[in-house]
């Protein structure tokens, strides 16, 4: 018997146990030859036992009311049925379970039932069959569904300034600096003119002061666990450029603070209440006291109110130049926002007037052998660097707000 027959046999006792619904006599009077040629090609098919003969499936029917041990004998029967079998395939592909599988099942499940039929006592059997439905990840798959990574890490923005793009960088031997800053005024008597031929020459001194520097450290660490960055190949270098970037933010918010409260420079301007006008008159009381300002640092508040400086004339002041960029110069000084400067303000300076004393460049390093990293696994990822701020001429920077 091809396998087709088989499905269609198993098919067929399928339908005939779920119909059956009615009373026992009317099950075995009107499906009786019915069931009994299904039942005889399943058993053919499935358990090669040609012996069987369409009476003992006719005397097992007939006194199925009655015995229920003949009926043990049917499930030990389709139990070695379930052993030779394999998997039916039909015109829509594998059926979900095996059709000797399905027919012990049932008959198990409703041995009591079965065993009890006779006239006037109906029963209900229903035959598993798993429904054949279309694939979606909700119902046919566990787990997740393939995920697309993007290992490049969408960070924080940068500051496009920090204070190490304004001055210049002196490295010193040891952690003690120090520099001789002259007096202002720088010492006593003048030179001049010898009008009477024979008398002395004029005296001058001129006074130096000793100014210090002490480099400190500024540093931090970030401890992560070796899984963590085994799991993540990008972690090595994010953490790395994150803490350069905290590194240099901090820097500037320490540094920017000592030069602008360290500021003598001159901040007198006329009371216009206009940024643009009052930068004008800082840079000439720079150029007065004889030094060339190079930068003027401010926020980005301040630099979209002088992009919007309106004059009765709708125009800037002379000499102030803005790109399509919104790049703005003042006399050909470029205007810089930082967001470490204080609301309002601004500074301009001769930025060569000051400089970074650093002992220790600065360097991010990872350790496995930090503190009791072995143990727990980590790495410890550090930034550092010892570093202080010296201003060489105060008076070569103005610290102002508008006014």
């Amino acid at each position: 018997m091809n396998e087709d027959k088989v499905l269609e046999a198993v098919t067929g006792l399928e339908k005939t146990i779920k119909d059956n619904r009615e009373a026992g006599e009317k099950i075995l009077l009107e499906q009786k030859s019915f069931f009994e040629q299904k039942y005889t090609e399943a058993q053919k098919a499935l358990t090669d036992l040609e012996k069987k003969s369409a009476e003992e499936v006719k005397q097992l029917n007939e006194d199925l009311a009655k015995k229920g041990a003949d009926l043990e004998e049917i499930r030990k029967q389709v139990l070695e049925m379930k052993a030779r079998s394999g998997r039916f395939k039909g015109s829509g592909g594998e059926i979900e379970k095996k059709a000797a599988e399905v027919i012990s099942d049932t008959l198990e499940e409703h041995f009591k039932e079965i065993s009890s039929i006779k006239k006037g006592n109906p029963i209900n059997i229903q035959v598993e069959h798993k429904a054949i439905t279309n694939m979606t990840a909700a119902n046919n798959l566990s787990g997740n569904a393939l995920a697309t990574y993007d290992l490049t890490p969408a960070v924080r923005g940068r500051r496009k300034v920090n204070i190490r793009d304004l001055v210049p960088v002196i490295n010193s031997a040891t952690g003690i600096w120090k520099f001789y800053r002259q007096r202002t005024p720088v010492g006593d008597g003048s030179l001049a003119i010898q009008s009477t031929h024979g008398n002395p020459k004029n005296q001058l001194d001129y006074n130096l002061d000793e100014e210090t520097v002490v480099a400190e450290y500024i540093a931090g660490f970030v401890r992560f666990a070796k899984q963590m960055a085994q799991d993540l190949p990008f972690l090595q270098n994010f953490i790395a450029n994150e803490l350069l970037e905290d590194y240099k933010r901090t820097e500037s918010g320490i540094f920017l603070p000592i030069l602008t409260s360290g500021a003598l420079g001159d901040t007198t301007a006329a009371a216009t209440g206009v940024y643009a006008e009052n930068i004008i008159d800082w840079i000439a009381n720079l150029l007065g006291n004889d030094y060339d300002p190079n930068a003027i640092i401010t926020t980005a508040r301040v630099w979209s109110e002088i992009l919007r400086t309106k004059p009765q004339n709708y125009s800037i002041p002379g000499s102030v130049m803005i790109d399509e960029n919104g790049n703005v110069r003042f006399q050909g000084i470029p205007l810089t926002v930082q967001n470490n400067m204080a609301t309002g303000k601004v500074l301009i300076g001769d930025f060569s007037k000051a400089a970074i004393i650093q002992t220790e460049g600065m360097s991010i390093n990872f350790y496995e052998q930090d503190s009791d990293n072995v143990q727990r696994n980590l790495i410890t990822a550090r930034v550092e660097c010892r570093a202080n701020l010296a201003i060489l001429r105060p008076d070569a920077f103005i610290y102002g707000s508008k006014t």
